[in-house]
């Protein structure tokens, strides 16, 4: 696995969890795909479940077609890439604390005994997670508790795509690089890591429903659902929705809009969760004029 895929996957991970308490209502005549005619060419926007389980992970064939139409895929991440921004933080300092620093002194004793008991199980003792920080360090407990009920990136949308992309040599744009999207945690205040882990370790018996949950709403191209789902996540963690969410959508705008004025087609793939709702990139596209369509 390279490390490009190694950091996604601890992501993927921490973006299926947020907010993930929802449950699933058939809409099976439409899908979590968009298509938004420009002046002389198509983008098609597809909502992404970043990991799902191996007998979840047929693609739709609406999105194959897209898939099919279009001649450039634009993604979170290029994760056909390379180049010095494809490491995993080669210096460290996004996801380690500071030198003098422990996990153990920054989250206190009795968060940590709770931490330890589930991650030792998993191979991840003091000696692998000490140095880490609190938000990383839940995104690997996640990615190992979701890999042990049979959740894997390499079934989510994303990184299917992302193989058929190199299959066909079909280029792949990235909206963002691994260290803006290592940055979106790291940047947290302590006191907010803290609450994502405390979170993390408290929700983890529901995590099994929950994610099956998310499954089968993407599947049923639920909006309503997804929408709910994105209300829950406002109220429940305000700022982390903020920060993961809407800030990103807002700075994903222009570029998607730039393809609108371009000749070729594109299959644009992010998580379903930035599509929709309010400040969701539909609803910004849609203020700007532009008409999405359902599939």
């Amino acid at each position: 696995m390279t490390p490009r895929r190694l950091a996604y996957r601890l992501i993927a991970a921490g973006w299926l969890l947020f907010g993930a308490c929802l449950g699933a209502r058939a809409e099976p005549a439409h899908h979590i795909l968009w298509e938004v005619k420009g002046k002389h060419n198509t983008v098609y926007l597809l909502g992404s479940v970043h990991m799902l389980k191996a007998g979840d992970s047929a693609l739709p064939s609406e999105a194959m077609h897209a898939y099919a139409a279009s001649k450039i895929l634009v993604m979170e991440l290029d994760l056909n890439g390379a180049g010095a921004d494809s490491l995993l933080d080669s210096s460290g300092e996004l996801e380690s604390l500071p030198e003098g620093q422990t996990l153990a002194s920054v989250i206190g004793p009795q968060l940590y005994a709770k931490l330890m008991a589930r991650t030792q199980p998993l191979g991840l003792g003091p000696e692998v997670m000490d140095h880490f920080q609190p938000w990383f360090a839940a995104l690997m407990l996640q990615q190992l508790e979701l890999a042990q009920s049979g959740f894997d990136s390499a079934a989510g949308v994303d990184e299917q795509f992302a193989l058929l992309a190199q299959e066909d040599q079909k280029p792949i744009i990235g909206l963002e690089t691994i260290d803006e999207q290592l940055g979106f945690f790291a940047h947290l205040s302590l006191e907010q890591q803290r609450e994502f882990l405390r979170t993390t370790l408290e929700d983890s018996a529901s995590v099994q429903s929950e994610t099956d949950a998310v499954v089968r709403a993407w599947q049923h191209g639920d909006t309503a659902k997804l929408e709910q789902l994105l209300r829950e996540g406002t109220n429940e963690s305000p700022e982390l929705y903020r920060l993961l969410t809407t800030e990103r959508n807002r700075r994903w705008l222009p570029k998607i809009t730039q393809l609108l004025s371009a000749d070729d087609n594109y299959l644009v793939i992010v998580g379903a969760l930035h599509l929709i709702g309010h400040d969701g990139v539909i609803d910004l596209l849609q203020r700007q004029g532009y008409t999405a369509v359902q599939e």
